[in-house]
């Protein structure tokens, strides 16, 4: 096969991956597409059959009726939560990440294992959901600020322990070595040398922690209430039991994917180095 053949071959695979990615991204924007139209119709073009897309005259009072109810407090909660899992997860899977990184120490191979086993437990785990209640409760630490921080915490510190562990072996050990020469102590270097070099890892672990916070369901239903339910609880209850109230629901749910967009706009370069990173370095 001549080399022409070959380029053109090759142009044609790229072309067709091109082509999968932008029908596999209309395919998955269609829902989400069809929900904000949905949400700016008013009730009786929302029951209107056949639907149509056009040809109505847009409206606000979803977004208005939404806004003026408990949905601020649950998207604050939501916030709080999110921030807090943050903080303790990005700190803890950190340090833990250096140790596992740079450190020799006895069972090191099986504490590892261990963290590549709850990998998946950032992606929520129901099978835990009862004993982490009945636990928590037991020590009554249930339904409370704090409650779903810790959760999602640890939920998802094995997915932060592993990007971050990558990010860390990427940065030369020479250059902890030549600012211990210098008499760098330990606690600078751990805490001010080695962050700013590992930025898209730290960005990337933070980025799943707040996706799998503020998309959680399930979890907070079952441990907090009240005035500290989460945003996707207060997007359930549109759904009524005389119905549901889809002009609220998807305005609702607009709202809820407006930070994940956001994110992912201004931040997902540093989520793909991060993730890069971990996928070179292992």
């Amino acid at each position: 096969m001549d080399k022409i053949s070959k380029t053109r071959i090759k142009a044609l695979k790229v072309s067709l991956e091109y082509i999968f990615a932008i029908l596999f991204g209309i395919f998955n924007m269609i829902p989400v597409f069809w929900g904000i139209i949905t949400s700016i119709k008013p009730l009786r073009e929302i029951s209107r059959i056949p639907p149509r897309l056009t040809g109505f005259a847009p409206t606000l009072s979803h977004y208005i009726t939404v806004l003026n109810g408990p949905f601020i407090e649950s998207i604050l909660n939501s916030l709080l939560y999110a921030i807090l899992a943050i903080l303790m997860g990005v700190i803890l899977g950190y340090l833990a990440a250096y140790g596992f990184a740079r450190r020799k120490f006895p069972l090191k191979g099986l504490l590892f294992f261990i963290v590549v086993v709850g990998i998946p437990l950032s992606g929520g785990s129901s099978v835990l959901l009862i004993p982490n209640y009945l636990y928590l409760l037991k020590l009554r630490l249930t339904n409370h600020w704090y409650t779903l921080p810790l959760i999602y915490a640890a939920y998802n510190m094995p997915m932060a322990i592993w990007l971050l562990i990558a990010g860390v072996k990427a940065v030369p050990i020479e250059m902890e070595e030549a600012a211990n020469i210098d008499g760098v102590s330990q606690f600078y270097i751990v805490s001010w040398l080695i962050p700013p070099l590992i930025k898209p890892s730290l960005a990337a672990a933070a980025l799943f922690i707040f996706i799998g916070s503020w998309n959680d369901y399930i979890t907070a239903s079952v441990m907090v209430s009240g005035n500290l339910k989460a945003i996707q609880q207060a997007i359930y209850e549109y759904m009524g039991y005389f119905g549901i109230e889809w002009g609220r629901l998807t305005a609702a749910a607009t709202l809820a994917i407006l930070p994940i967009l956001a994110v992912f706009t201004f931040a997902g370069r540093q989520l793909v180095s991060g993730l890069t990173a971990g996928a070179v370095k292992g």
